[in-house]
């Protein structure tokens, strides 16, 4: 699977995520936990596609010399 691919694959559930807790805090009211929730997946999701199209920093790469 390409990244564009899977970067797509990504948005789209970023974007399902954000109508879930956008349709829940109206429903429920913001500090519902069921809107904690969907803002947490989204986070995740976010955290994961930003992972897999940002190259890794090179101090995550060096270890550390005492």
């Amino acid at each position: 699977m390409s990244k564009a691919v899977k970067r797509q694959d990504y948005m789209d559930k970023i974007e399902e995520l954000r109508t879930k807790m956008i349709v829940a805090a109206r429903k429920y009211g913001m500090n519902h936990p069921l809107v904690l929730h969907y803002s947490q997946e989204l986070d995740t999701a976010h955290n994961q596609m930003m992972m897999m199209t940002k190259p890794a920093s090179p101090f995550l790469r060096q270890s550390v010399e005492c």
